[in-house]
């Protein structure tokens, strides 16, 4: 007997092929499929000890790092962090490495049926725009694709 997401999955791609907008899928069926997924910080923690066990001198010379730029800031410390330099829309993760013409590899993680919110599609947009490349990863499989494929000369 097929599961919950399974269905979901299923459902979806007959949307797709049979060319229904996917938002004809019910909210409520979207829903329960996000609320199964692993969560964001965990997809993201699990792509950086991939990362290492792969990439020991870039991990330990600190060329994939977080960019702490999330979260609800209390009091005034929302107007001393927009001081100090946050921007909305910022990636979660940047690779370091001028490669294949880029900068730099910034790294949006979304979980699995979760997508950007639009200051995260601008941010990509002038980052783009500016020569760095931008890729949205929600799994640790796209994200070590997405990684060998910027590091390979």
């Amino acid at each position: 007997m097929p599961n919950k997401r399974d269905t979901f999955n299923r459902r979806l791609l007959e949307a797709i092929k049979n060319g229904k907008d996917v938002r004809s899928v019910p909210a409520r069926v979207v829903k329960q499929a996000a609320e199964q997924a692993p969560y964001e910080s965990d997809i993201q923690q699990a792509c950086i000890r991939w990362f290492k066990r792969n990439y020991p001198q870039l991990a330990e010379e600190g060329m994939l790092f977080h960019i702490a730029n999330e979260g609800i800031r209390l009091g005034g410390m929302g107007a001393r962090t927009k001081r100090e330099g946050v921007v909305k829309g910022v990636a979660d993760l940047c690779l370091s490495i001028p490669m294949h013409g880029f900068g730099a590899l910034y790294i949006e993680m979304k979980r699995p049926h979760c997508y950007q919110r639009p200051e995260q599609k601008a941010w990509q947009a002038n980052v783009e725009k500016y020569g760095s490349k931008y890729v949205v990863c929600k799994s640790v499989d796209e994200f070590a694709i997405e990684i060998r494929r910027y590091l390979t000369r």
